[in-house]
């Protein structure tokens, strides 16, 4: 069996050689792996990456996650993709767990491990039920924390695709990412369609993930227009024109903060 994890560097370089190292240490021999390294930075890194063994697609310009992992799948040769953010750290045993849980149930499509945060607890927010336009807005006032310390592999409707390990042909046949996402929701996208496809989408606590979080973009308002530009195409793409424009009045107060008040 072998393993292809995609990384999509940008503007996280210095983080992204602590993710190499983390996986060079706690992924067994016995698993044959291929890296592949996107870099949507302008500087090369390929005199950085020379002691490493990695495959290094570069692009020269921020083509946004999903063009750049649906790159990555063009030359990925393993059975499993593994989408990795480069601002995480694999605990020792997590890329073992994560096989053995598609191995164990042929429907399972897509998995997680569980994304630890610098305060050691879950983040919110990496997998959860359907995204629906209300709860695109209001998710956070109704998370359910306790499925965050489940000790058992579980179901969920998304998984974030900061650590998203996927079946090959899945990824294939459902045409990848839809490339229409710059960044965000393009991870919920690819759940809904394969769910829709009647393939499981898995959380499993017993895999944990460091995340860092939020390396790529400085600049918060930044990321809020990329969010809620993506945030508007999966309303539309998934529920219509009448919700788009439910979810746009019932957002402005937080829209406006977001985009031209924070910092």
């Amino acid at each position: 069996m072998l393993l292809t994890i995609q990384i999509v560097n940008y503007n996280s370089r210095e983080y992204l050689f602590s993710c190499l190292d983390s996986l060079r240490e706690n992924i067994s021999p016995k698993i044959k792996t291929q890296i592949v390294v996107v870099n949507n930075d302008r500087e090369s890194l390929g005199e950085k990456l020379k002691n490493f063994d990695v495959e290094l697609l570069e692009r020269g310009e921020n083509i946004g996650f999903g063009k750049a992992h649906n790159l990555g799948a063009k030359i990925a040769r393993g059975e499993y993709l593994f989408l990795l953010n480069p601002d995480t750290k694999v605990f020792p045993g997590t890329i073992r767990s994560l096989l053995d849980l598609f191995s164990a149930d042929a429907k399972i499509g897509i998995a997680t491990p569980l994304l630890l945060g610098e305060s050691g607890l879950p983040e919110e927010e990496h997998f959860g039920p359907k995204k629906t336009p209300l709860s695109t807005i209001f998710s956070k006032l109704s998370s359910k924390r306790e499925r965050y310390f489940q000790k058992e592999p579980f179901e969920a409707d998304w998984v974030s695709g900061a650590a998203m390990m996927i079946r090959k042909d899945l990824f294939n046949r459902l045409g990848g990412f839809d490339e229409r996402y710059f960044m965000y929701f393009e991870d919920v996208d690819l759940c809904t369609r394969a769910r829709k496809k009647e393939w499981k989408v898995m959380v499993d606590p017993r895999a944990k993930v460091f995340h860092k979080s939020g390396q790529s973009f400085s600049d918060n308002r930044t990321k809020k227009k990329y969010y809620y530009r993506s945030q508007e195409y999966y309303i539309r793409k998934n529920f219509g024109s009448f919700w788009l424009w439910v979810v746009k009045v019932l957002r402005f107060p937080f829209y406006f903060w977001n985009v031209y008040c924070s910092r």
